[in-house]
């Protein structure tokens, strides 16, 4: 299973993901059994949780990302989270690639979008006619989850991807071949394994704050109260933002909010 990772795709499945009538609770999304048999289109390790995410949608999903169009009602997408397999001293063991070694498959989150369905949420909240629903290994609707609401506030910010925080993955846009150079005298923070270093930067007011992303899947940095945040960072892709006013600023990712390792501060004196 880890040697389907994103620099090979695995195309198991040519058609959409079927959903199969498994009680869901109180969700009104039922849980796709099938999922594995839809295009594997992306594998993330998650450093922050240590886990590894295998990603499955349909082909016409797939062919919609890779055209820059919305995802078609209808779409399946099934997120299968493995707990990584760990050494005695709790660290994830990686492959010969350095690839996390799934072990055990932990839940399912699942997208679907349904035409409509968004009516029903207020507009602060609606992710277009996207549901979202969590289930546990065994198909059974997630009491333990947080509220699809939480999701839904997650995914709102990136409209621009029909809420789809894989939608790069999806149209096969992971590396940044052409990044834009730093800025001569600005200060740079890395982002591998999903954590941001260093977390804490000071700087002159006016002067380049960079984040330059080495992880696989992209990231976007917003910076509270100064209304500025990076483009979307793939792989090898820069972000650059300057800030005026001295003051202290939290930062965060836009992609994962509530990942305390991508969140961090700005200090930007006179």
């Amino acid at each position: 299973m880890n040697l389907l990772r994103c620099t090979a795709i695995a195309l198991v499945g040519l058609l959409a993901i079927p959903l199969a009538g498994v009680d869901a609770g109180s969700e009104k999304i039922a849980f796709p059994a099938n999922f594995k048999s839809g295009v594997l289109y992306n594998v993330i390790d998650r450093d922050d949780q240590k886990e590894v995410h295998l990603q499955y949608t349909s082909r016409e999903a797939i062919e919609a990302a890779k055209a820059g169009k919305p995802l078609p009602a209808g779409t399946v997408i099934a997120s299968a989270n493995y707990k990584a397999v760990l050494d005695p001293q709790g660290n994830p063991i990686r492959d010969a690639k350095g690839n996390f070694v799934a072990g055990e498959l932990d839940r399912v989150v699942v997208m679907e979008k349904r035409p409509g369905s968004g009516a029903a949420y207020p507009e602060n909240l609606r992710n277009g006619d996207w549901e979202f629903a969590a289930f546990t290994a065994d198909g059974k609707f997630n009491p333990q989850a947080p509220a699809k609401e939480v999701c839904m506030a997650c995914h709102k910010p990136h409209e621009r991807l029909d809420y789809v925080k894989t939608y790069f993955a999806m149209a096969g846009k992971r590396v940044e071949t052409n990044p834009a150079p730093v800025p001569f005298g600005g200060v740079v923070a890395t982002i591998v394994r999903f954590a941001v270093n260093p977390s804490r930067i000071i700087v002159q007011a006016g002067t380049p704050v960079t984040w330059i992303n080495i992880d696989d899947p992209p990231h976007q940095f917003l910076v509270e109260g100064a209304g500025g945040k990076t483009e979307y960072l793939l792989k090898g892709q820069t972000g650059t933002l300057v800030l005026k006013e001295p003051g202290v600023y939290q930062y965060g990712d836009t992609f994962y909010p509530a990942v305390e390792s991508l969140r961090g501060v700005i200090e930007v004196r006179k």
